[in-house]
């Protein structure tokens, strides 16, 4: 495979995987803090607050208004603000940008979905609406989105582009569940607990964040207790956005495009990183959670630029 067709599909899978999680992300904290916010006022500015934190170096592009919906510049910059880099409207631009560039390598429904979507985004962001205008095109979105993954899913040939999609998918799906743990954490598992059905109800959210609440609830039932939830979202080895099963994916990803089995740098973290969310002590992870999330993201960025190094620099 020629480095700039795998280059491009490896970052259309990264920039897809980017927009559906900032999607989902913005969706969870607007109900969150619509649901919190009459009672509970500094819950509410803390959830949007920590969409800075999960999008590092990211901020908010137009001045806050006191008298605007609370949502509503969050809403304007990680959605629709095409400048923005952390927004859903540049990741499918850049999702799109790459799809062009590589597209001999694309079936006409995966393109068809890509431009579709993004020229939905586009024309909600020239339109300018409210917050609940807004609010409902990100929900649209979100569905068109999954209608991307369907038609990827569907129709893409299980050979090397499909790989480097997938590995980029994988790579951006464990590092932004990583930096959301981080951001969430250390509230809800340190200093006094809130009444109980908030208590209940920030653990829920956190859970939706990451698309893993029913999955949850198979799993552990209706309990809603911050280890058993903290335990699940590092270790489950069956629900897809575990940090556990997100590694065995860019594992896997990795032996399927290696050269004569070589071993690269890259596989190498991949595979460290494995077996430290497959074999690590639960209780000492839990006990670090912050070092280790920071070992989780800082591994991710080394598997990428070893990715960089091998594949993509011709």
């Amino acid at each position: 495979m020629l480095s700039r067709v795998a280059d491009a599909v490896y970052w259309m899978g990264r920039y897809l995987e980017r927009a559906e999680n900032i999607t989902r992300l913005l969706l969870v904290t607007d109900d969150f803090a619509t649901e919190t916010q009459g009672f509970a006022e500094d819950l509410a500015q803390t959830a949007w607050k920590d969409v800075l934190a999960i999008l590092p170096s990211a901020e908010l592009t137009r001045p806050v208004s006191a008298f605007a919906p609370l949502s509503l510049p969050y809403l304007q910059a990680f959605f629709v603000d095409g400048k923005n880099p952390y927004s859903v409207h540049y990741s499918l631009r850049k999702a799109r940008e790459n799809a062009r560039a590589v597209r001999e390598a694309l079936t006409v429904e995966v393109f068809m979905s890509i431009n579709e979507t993004f020229r939905a985004v586009e024309a909600h962001g020239e339109r300018r609406p409210d917050a609940t205008g807004l609010r409902d095109a990100l929900a649209s979105t979100h569905k068109g989105l999954f209608g991307i993954i369907g038609a990827i899913e569907s129709t893409f040939t299980r050979d090397e582009a499909w790989h480097f999609f997938k590995l980029g998918a994988a790579l951006e799906r464990i590092y932004r569940t990583a930096l959301i743990l981080r951001a969430k954490l250390p509230a809800l598992t340190g200093g006094a607990r809130p009444d109980q059905p908030l208590y209940y109800t920030q653990w829920r959210s956190l859970l939706r964040s990451v698309s893993s609440l029913e999955n949850y609830r198979r799993a552990r039932g209706a309990g809603m207790e911050g280890d058993l939830v903290v335990t699940f979202l590092l270790f489950d080895p069956y629900s897809p956005r575990s940090l556990r099963a997100a590694s065995a994916a860019i594992k896997d990803c990795l032996e399927r495009i290696a050269v004569d089995g070589e071993l690269s740098p890259a596989a190498r973290l991949a595979g460290k990183l494995h077996a430290d969310l497959s074999y690590d002590d639960e209780r000492s992870a839990r006990r670090a959670s912050a070092a280790f999330l920071d070992r989780v993201v800082d591994t991710v960025t080394r598997t990428h630029e070893a990715l960089t190094a091998q594949y993509f620099v011709s």
